[in-house]
């Protein structure tokens, strides 16, 4: 459901420019590993073998993406 969400929202925002290296799959695992593990910006970007302000700037991307589809979403303390 985060794959289709995320490619929906980039097919609708195309950019020009070059293509990216990773696949859709690779970011939301990324931004999961970041989340979920509580993995360092650091530590990812070994792993992934790119720069710790790549791995930020992914992160931030697709939290974004799926924050504004509002199908993931925390719940509120209301």
């Amino acid at each position: 459901m985060m794959v289709r969400t995320v490619k929906a929202y980039l097919k609708r925002k195309k950019k020009p420019g070059r293509k990216p290296k990773l696949i859709v799959e690779d970011h939301i695992l990324i931004m999961l590993e970041y989340l979920r593990e509580y993995r360092t910006y650091y530590h990812i970007s070994l792993t992934w073998k790119m720069s710790e302000s790549n791995v930020c700037r992914i992160v931030h991307k697709i939290e974004n993406i799926l924050i504004k589809s509002r199908q993931f979403r925390l719940p509120g303390k209301k």
